[in-house]
């Protein structure tokens, strides 16, 4: 009986084992201002929790900064104030978008961390976007997705479809089309914890 009960149990101590130490592991949030503005520190509460988000950053901005997240988790979200001309125009599209990929590969690599969850672009309803930006931005977080997954220790976390109304960013869970508000961050805080 005894023997049972202990077979029965292991799997739960494994898991509970595994899940403090998941805990005792920093947990650094990186990217532009949707990171600044996210309270990842109440968010969080049960992790050791680092926000490193500036606004107005640009994904190559990222290595210049010298974060150094090796054993570390780390969350991005960045690459909304990369959009630009070259993701609208048919031809310059597929080269930027493979640039951005690279350059994100590279970053994760150089920072070496144990694990890396990236949270896909977000749509946009910012004024003056041109209407096919959010179509861009989807085909944009394919590649990425697919780099992603070929990390050994990445986990591409796809929010896109949870924030996106009639083909724009849902103005429910956004400031201003681009920054979003307190239902934008729990969307954000529950998608990530499904995966932590």
């Amino acid at each position: 009986m005894r023997i049972k009960m202990l077979c029965m149990m292991l799997p739960l101590m494994v898991g509970l084992g595994a899940c403090s130490n998941d805990e005792s592991t920093e947990l650094c949030f990186v990217g532009d201002s949707l990171v600044a503005g996210w309270d990842t520190y109440s968010a969080f509460p049960t992790r050791i929790v680092r926000n490193d988000g500036v606004g107005g950053a640009h994904l190559e901005d990222l290595l210049t900064w010298n974060l150094d997240y090796r054993g570390k988790d780390v969350v991005m979200l960045v690459g909304t104030n990369n959009m630009g001309s070259a993701i609208l125009n048919d031809n310059t599209r597929p080269q930027f978008i493979a640039d951005f990929v690279e350059e994100y590969r590279h970053t994760i690599e150089t920072w070496a961390p144990r694990r890396v969850f990236v949270i896909s672009i977000l749509p946009r309803n910012f004024k003056n976007d041109n209407e096919r930006l959010n179509s861009c931005i989807q085909e944009l977080n394919l590649a990425l997705s697919q780099m992603v997954e070929s990390l050994d220790y990445g986990t591409f976390v796809d929010v896109y479809d949870y924030f996106l109304y009639e083909g724009k960013l849902n103005m429910d869970y956004s400031l201003d089309g681009l920054h979003l508000n307190d239902l934008g961050y729990n969307i954000l805080n529950v998608r990530l914890a499904k995966v932590l």
